[in-house]
């Protein structure tokens, strides 16, 4: 009479245990995530030359699309599909834009911050691509031209902003 007790005993203590487990997985395991509507300013972008982190300008990536590297080399007429650099005029001026990697961005960024609105399946997406795009604009002084003290960062946030339009709506 007394193993039948011990038996018992023993599934209730690992059952205890095994719910226990379980819950402290469940709680353990969230954690907030951003969506991006349009854009999103950010941060602990990439490090130029000054070694201050610039301010990356996030969207989410139209996975239909052609890949933005492939976009950017034929608007700007590049015959290298891997520049990350190109300079740009905005009313005359000429500025750096800088596009993110897909290493770059889980490196200054980091994707698990961020959750993607519109989900395509995988049979919809055109190549591997990265989930969110991000650029950053930097004049000839190397000045953040996207941080909140910039006089250029409506100019480049206008810029910007056409920019992602005319890539998301491009088919």
């Amino acid at each position: 009479m007394f193993h039948v007790e011990r038996i018992m005993r023993s599934i209730t203590i690992t059952g205890l245990a095994l719910v226990f487990l379980v819950w402290i997985t469940a709680c353990s395991g969230s954690r907030n995530t951003v969506q991006i509507p349009d854009y999103l300013l950010v941060g602990n972008g990439i490090e130029l030359q000054s070694h201050v982190p610039l301010t990356a300008f996030v969207f989410e990536n139209n996975q239909k699309n052609q890949p933005i590297e492939k976009y950017l080399s034929i608007k700007f007429k590049q015959s290298n599909y891997f520049d990350k650099q190109f300079w740009i005029s905005i009313n005359e001026a000429k500025f750096k834009l800088v596009v993110y990697d897909a290493a770059e961005f889980e490196k200054y960024i980091g994707s698990g911050n961020y959750a993607q609105i519109n989900q395509e399946p995988e049979n919809a997406k055109y190549g591997n691509q990265p989930k969110f795009i991000a650029f950053s604009v930097v004049s000839p002084t190397n000045e953040d031209c996207l941080s909140d003290q910039s006089l250029y960062q409506h100019l480049a946030l206008t810029y910007l902003k056409n920019l992602k339009d005319d890539y998301c709506n491009n088919q």
